[in-house]
């Protein structure tokens, strides 16, 4: 029996969502940023809220911790038990992405003497990616967003749970780790197409994950009064 065919399930796939979503959906996970923001900083946060996670749990996560805490330095100086508190005890992987994050704030203050990612927003493509995945903490799917939503890089995020919904599909080769997957589907979209893609998979993933959450029971109709007993008529 022949194997499926991996570029087909894909290319089947995105079809599909272009039909329901149209062309693009937004960056879910940057939704509420001020303008006074900055775009950078905000999506590597909005970015590690995303990874394991999927873009509608970050975007509230992102609400609770900005409103937590008044700027990225504070984020940076926060115990990482702090801000998994912050984020919940249901939020998946909490505590490591909370160490992780904190990594990074602290990494690019020794580099830069302030949180900033703005040095690597000035480089060439090539060396800002070199620059984000050096950095103490940083996780690939998280570099590889930020520089492909936020950069004008060419990068495929992908992490464990995108990568078993694909998997589930056909829509990548079997047995690829998600790291040779993610190369996969990178050298897979021409430059300008991974960004639509990955978004279109990522709204396909919230999807999924709402069709998968438990449906809360019907509350139970209120129980009738039982009718008092009629006093006994007196002699």
């Amino acid at each position: 029996m022949t194997a499926p065919d991996p570029t087909k399930k894909l290319g089947a796939l995105l079809k599909r969502l272009r039909a329901a979503h149209g062309e693009c959906c937004p960056d879910l996970a940057c939704e509420g940023r001020p303008e006074s923001a900055d775009p950078l900083l905000w999506q590597l946060v909005a970015s590690f809220l995303t990874w394991e996670a999927g873009p509608s749990k970050a975007a509230a996560a992102a609400k609770r911790l900005h409103a937590a805490v008044v700027d990225y330095n504070e984020m940076r100086v926060c115990l990482p038990g702090e801000l998994a508190g912050i984020l919940g005890d249901r939020y998946p992987r909490a505590l490591e992405r909370a160490t992780r994050l904190r990594m990074v704030l602290n990494e690019l203050y020794r580099r830069e003497h302030t949180v900033t990612l703005a040095p690597a927003a000035a480089m060439g493509k090539r060396e800002a990616r070199q620059y984000l995945e050096g950095i103490e903490g940083m996780h690939p799917f998280v570099a590889a967003r930020v520089l492909l939503l936020s950069m004008g890089g060419h990068a495929f995020p992908l992490d464990e749970r995108l990568h078993a919904a694909l998997a589930e599909e056909e829509a990548i080769p079997a047995g690829l780790s998600v790291a040779d997957a993610s190369g996969w589907l990178e050298r897979h979209f021409r430059a300008g197409e991974a960004g639509p893609a990955y978004l279109l998979l990522e709204a396909w993933m919230d999807e999924r994950a709402a069709k998968a959450a438990p449906k809360k029971p019907a509350p139970k109709p209120a129980d009738k009064p039982r009718a008092g007993r009629k006093k006994a008529a007196k002699d």
